[in-house]
């Protein structure tokens, strides 16, 4: 109600100085801006339409005719020489689609990972098997939070590279959300749903038309979605209120406010156990506090024997519920253990990422004649609080240990668990189009573009510390451990014990927050781009033959404070260098993020069918983006941009009358600079620094190299360059014989070449100090870790003999369908049918050979209703997700990547997961 509040009394505020101020206009779209141009041009008189807006009132049911993804302004999509795959409002509604992760596996060529198999909330879709960077935008303006359907016109999917149209952006594509802008029409629209294991959503929309010059919309939403597991849940709470006033004629002013926030509980409940127990109690981190669930507070090395000091071991084995595993335990014995409940989140219940957010966009279009122009602000201001290192995180998934009792555990043991990531990004564009014609056999449509954009980022990290004891903050890090055989496991109150106000203290332990000294990225990254771009569309031949041809400016910097290494005092805490207005001199243009590129766009398209009743048209396309980067190789190395390059062509068309619009295309992309996530995740960042240093290094040692974890993970990261080739078709069938269907298939390869020299270097190093360490004569306490070794060979294995990728964006096709059948002689019923097929995709990768589990392909209908009462418009709708899977049938698990190779087996220890249940939703709808 607080955003609500301040979000009605801005709104009020701002009606009454628009209304006050001078500004110019805008009138209704059209689907070719182009001749709209030229009809204004005969007389002044005449109302010119807006080009830079696409109006999602236009679309017919599923389909849509014109999107602004080419140069952005209106345009058909028959004659863009793009691939666009636009999904419609009237589309996600039927479909129930309440996010752009949802809506996206029902795109050819997009894979996205499951929220339950991902902790971040960026970066899940792959876009023709390409991953990475920031893929939505907001009418045209950068993102950052996941995107909900709520306030949504449509969506716009542009696959393949494209800076020409978004400036720094992912070779692989980028989807561009539009908002529901205010009309003329006085609209009130009420939708509520409720579903499986108290998923609930409840949406209003208000439309009115104050008058010919003021229309106001708002948009509302509280969402919440759970599943199964314990203490799972996302909710999002927003509010979205934009205005239009008109005016003149030919002048329109936008203003748009939303404020919200999003909050996520991760869970994990995909479990591993080592099959050989540790031979003591398993504290394996050195110069730090162990307080465990059952009262025990431990600090290592003190006088820990060496037993006590050493980690479990082994294969690392699924053990979900319904499984078993035999574990190894000092002595000769052994102990079965059972899987736990599939409810139980191993994670624990505090791990959270919460998001709030807000957002407010002016935009003003004026035409002045034949010119067009368009002026938009964007200011976007969110924050993420998150708790990233709780239970098992340090490995997917979360790996349970034993100790030589018998007793199963894990640790937490991230050393930086507390996040706080803001950032503040205000962004402006200025467009221009003008048409210019040359007789009968040729038409050009001129648009230029300049943005720049302010991205203020403050990443700050804080870790939980021992401060009553003697020696630095960083000596004493807070470690939790919590006992799996605890018979109040899964509750509420065994996690809330590891709370900080919850931890019991004495004299000589008090544990508390403090900022971390981990040197993983700036404390205050401000980012500054510029983008200039120019396009030239144009007609010949009485229009049979479109071309583009477009070049883009892309200039990238970044402030940061001079050092990243900021100074400590005498107890190990952080002194701040202070924000860049406290203190200017701390702060320079960092050098290595000085980076600019030219990228151009060369497109052509002709008509090979054009009638009434069909239309085809094939097109070829060069484009290049630009993605800027702050990822770093696992020893800090920083990466630089994203470099992709596309080449595709394709067919599209209007056949059979018109009833359905056909979509294919061939493709090619390569883009340099990657950030290559190995896999399997078989060492954590703690475990990898021991291997990699000599056990008589410590930390800030000259030579001593410190694994980074920074933002995105990069403790399992070294650079690629990557290529994608394939294919895709959409068929898009409009109502026949009330049938209506969408049809989407693709085939991908992606072959990637990481570059593991440091990587095989720093290996061999461990290799040839543990050999000699175990010679005779030699130092055992140098010896490094044989399983760590080993686990780091597998990493190796898997990632260099092949230049195959691993995840479900090596899924060598994909494929969606959606069937739409009006029931005959009840009016309003209708009846669908959908899928979203991920065939067995490459798991795991030993020694060159590849092998494939994972396939989905789960069922899903709907039945919705619609009816009037009391001239009131009303929807009833019911549906189920995951009625049935093809693929996987019964079985109860599927697979979806592997831990290691089996020492036994010589066979993947493969990671289970859960099958998704049936989930059913019923939702009512009224319009007013």
């Amino acid at each position: 109600m607080k955003n609500i509040t301040r979000l009605t009394r801005a709104s009020c505020v701002l009606i009454a100085v628009f209304i006050t101020s001078r500004a110019y206009s805008q009138t209704a779209p059209v689907a070719d801006a182009q001749a709209a141009s030229k009809e204004a041009s005969k007389s002044s008189e005449v109302v010119v339409l807006n080009p830079f807006t696409v109006d999602a009132g236009s679309d017919n049911s599923w389909t849509a005719t014109s999107t602004l993804v080419g140069t952005r302004t209106n345009q058909e999509l028959s004659k863009v020489p793009a691939s666009v795959d636009v999904l419609t409002s009237e589309f996600l509604t039927d479909l129930g689609l309440e996010s752009m992760d949802d809506a996206a596996g029902f795109v050819a060529g997009l894979t996205v990972t499951p929220r339950n198999e991902s902790r971040n909330d960026d970066s899940r879709v792959s876009y023709r098997g390409l991953t990475g960077g920031n893929t939505i935008s907001r009418n045209f303006f950068m993102w950052y939070v996941p995107a909900d359907t709520y306030n949504v016109g449509r969506l716009d999917f542009s696959k393949g590279s494209n800076s020409l149209m978004f400036g720094d952006s992912a070779p692989g594509g980028q989807v561009t959300v539009y908002t529901k802008r205010p009309s003329q029409k006085s609209i009130t629209d009420l939708f509520a749903s409720f579903g499986s294991f108290g998923t609930r959503r409840f949406t209003l929309d208000i439309n009115r038309k104050i008058n010919k010059m003021l229309a106001v919309r708002l948009n509302v939403v509280d969402r919440l979605d759970t599943t199964y597991i314990e203490n799972n849940y996302q909710r999002l709470r927003a509010e979205d209120m934009s205005i239009l006033f008109k005016p003149f004629p030919n002048t329109t002013l936008i203003v748009e406010g939303e404020a919200g926030k999003y909050s996520r509980r991760r869970a994990d409940n995909a479990v591993a156990i080592y099959d050989t127990a540790s031979a003591g109690a398993g504290y394996s981190t050195s110069n730090k506090w162990y307080y465990t669930s059952d009262g025990t507070l431990i600090q290592t090395p003190g006088t820990l024997a060496s037993t006590d000091r050493t980690a479990a071991s082994g294969n690392q084995l699924s053990l979900l519920q319904g499984q078993s595993v035999l574990v190894n335990l000092p002595g000769g014995i052994s102990k079965q253990f059972q899987g736990f409940s599939k409810s139980l989140d191993i994670l624990g219940s505090n791990d959270y990422l919460d998001r709030p957010y807000n957002v407010a966009t002016i935009v003003l279009d004026q035409n002045i004649k034949k010119l067009s122009l368009e002026l938009s602000f964007n200011h976007q201001l969110q924050t993420q609080n998150r708790n990233d290192n709780s239970f098992g995180t340090s490995q997917t998934p979360p790996i349970i240990s034993v100790d030589s009792k018998g007793r199963p555990y894990i640790d937490e043991t991230g050393s930086v668990p507390f996040k706080i990531f803001s950032n503040k990004v205000d962004a402006g564009r200025i467009s221009a189009a003008y048409p210019f014609d040359f007789g009968h056999w040729m038409s050009q449509y001129l648009v230029v573009s300049a943005s720049r954009q302010k991205d203020y980022a403050s990443n700050r990290r804080f870790f939980i510390a021992n401060d009553a004891a003697p020696g630095t903050l960083q000596n004493n890090t807070v470690f939790f451990r919590a006992y799996l055989d605890d018979p109040g496991i899964g509750t509420q109150a065994f996690w809330n014990q590891f709370l900080i106000p919850n931890l019991k203290t004495s004299s000589a332990f008090h544990p508390a927050l403090y900022e971390s000294y981990v040197n993983t990225g700036p404390y205050v990254d401000i980012r500054y781009n510029r983008n200039l771009a120019g396009s030239l569309s144009g007609e010949y031949f009485g229009g049979r033959l479109h071309s583009m041809l477009g070049l883009s400016f892309s200039r990238v910097s970044r402030k940061v404070p001079a050092a990243y290494t900021y100074t400590l005092d005498p107890t190990g805490r952080i002194i701040p260098p202070g924000n860049p207005d406290i203190n200017p001199s701390a702060y320079s243009y960092d050098p290595k993020y000085d980076l600019g590129t030219r990228s151009k766009m060369i497109g052509l398209s002709y008509d090979l069918i054009k009638k009434d009743t069909a239309t085809l048209s094939v097109y070829g396309v060069y484009s290049q983006s630009f993605n800027w980067q702050a990822a770093q190789t696992f020893y800090g190395l920083s990466l630089g941009p994203i470099l992709g390059v596309t080449r595709e062509v394709g067919f599209k068309g209007d056949l059979f009358d018109k009833k359905v619009f056909v979509t294919a295309a061939v493709f090619d992309i390569k883009r340099q600079n990657v950030a290559f996530n190995w896999l399997p995740d078989n060492l954590s960042a703690v475990a990898l620094e021991d291997l990699i240093n000599p056990n008589n290094l410590s930390p800030g040692q000259p030579g001593y190299i410190s694994v980074v974890n920074g933002l995105n993970n990069e403790r399992r990261t070294v650079n690629s360059n990557e290529e994608s080739k394939g294919s895709e078709i959409t068929i898009q069938g409009r109502r026949f014989y009330g049938l209506q269907v969408r049809l989407t298939a693709s085939y991908q390869k992606v072959t990637a070449a990481p570059d593991f020299g440091v990587f095989q270097s720093l290996l061999a190093s461990a290799i040839s100090r543990t050999n000699a360490a175990l010679a005779p004569g030699g130092n055992p306490a140098l010896a490094e870790n044989a399983t760590y070794i080993a686990n780091a060979q597998t990493i190796i294995g898997s990632n260099t003999l092949t230049g195959a990728v691993q995840g479900r964006r090596s899924a060598p096709y994909l494929g969606s369908f959606v069937t739409d059948y009006e029931i005959p002689h009840v009016k309003g019923l209708r009846f669908g049918l959908n899928a979203i097929m991920t065939p067995n995709y490459n798991v795991a990768i030993y020694n060159g050979i590849v092998f494939k589990r994972g396939g989905q392909f789960p069922l899903g209908g709907y039945l919705i209703y619609n009816t009037k009462i009391k001239r009131r418009s009303i929807t009833f709708r019911g549906s189920v997700m995951n009625a049935y899977d093809i693929i996987n049938g019964n079985s109860p698990y599927r697979i979806t990547g592997s831990t290691g190779l089996n020492t036994r087996t010589a066979l993947p220890n493969y990671i289970y997961r859960y099958k998704d249940p049936a989930v059913f939703s019923l939702s009512t709808e009224v319009n007013f």
